[in-house]
C-alpha cells in the first residue's frame, strides 16, 4: 500500500467516493442535462403554483374547494411537470449529444458533477459540525474532513448569519 493511501480511513474513502460517483453521474448526464435538471425543479414548482388552483375543483378527493383537493392538485401537477421536463430535458441530450458537443457537454457535466460533490461534502461536514460524531477519531483524523473544513471556514464569511452561527468550526 503506498503511503498516501496508507493514512486514508473510512471518512476519507466516503468522501472520495462521493466526489467520484457526482462526477461519473455529472460525465453521464452531461452539463446541459444536469442544469435542465435543477431548472426542472423550479419551473414545476411554478407549473403547480399556477395550476392547481384550476385543476384542484376537478379533482375527486375530497369536498371541492378543500385543502385535500388542492394538496392533490398541487403534487399532481408538480410530478407531470417534472416528468415533462424531464422528457424535454432528455431530448435535448440526445441531440447535443448526437453532436461533435457530446464530449464537452460531458467534460463540463464531469467538472458540474465535481462542484456538486463538493457541495455535498460541505453539506455534510457543516451537519457533523452540529453532532458528537465531529469528535470522532475517525472524523478527526480524516484528511478530507481537514479539506473540507479550511473549505467551511472560508466560506463562513459569505454565509447568511443564520447559517454560519450554526457552524462550529
Amino acid at each position: 500500500m503506498s503511503t498516501m493511501t496508507a493514512s486514508w480511513n473510512a471518512v476519507d474513502i466516503f468522501m472520495l467516493a462521493a466526489l467520484l460517483l457526482s462526477m461519473l453521474v455529472g460525465a453521464w448526464r452531461g452539463l446541459v442535462f444536469e442544469l435542465m435538471s435543477l431548472v426542472g425543479w423550479f419551473v414545476a414548482y411554478l407549473a403547480a403554483q399556477w395550476l392547481t388552483p384550476s385543476l384542484a375543483v376537478h379533482v375527486p378527493i375530497g369536498a371541492p374547494g378543500s385543502a385535500i383537493n388542492h394538496a392533490a392538485a398541487f403534487i399532481a401537477t408538480f410530478l407531470v411537470a417534472l416528468l415533462a421536463w424531464g422528457l424535454l430535458s432528455r431530448l435535448l441530450k440526445m441531440l447535443i449529444h448526437a453532436t461533435p458537443l457530446g464530449l464537452v457537454d460531458r467534460l463540463f457535466g464531469a467538472a458540474f458533477g465535481l462542484l456538486r460533490g463538493v457541495v455535498l461534502l460541505l453539506v455534510v461536514a457543516a451537519v457533523v459540525t452540529r453532532t458528537p460524531w465531529a469528535q470522532s477519531p475517525a472524523w478527526q483524523q480524516s484528511t478530507g474532513a481537514a479539506w473540507v473544513k479550511v473549505l467551511l471556514v472560508g466560506l463562513k464569511p459569505s454565509l447568511p448569519t443564520t447559517i454560519s452561527d450554526q457552524l462550529r468550526l
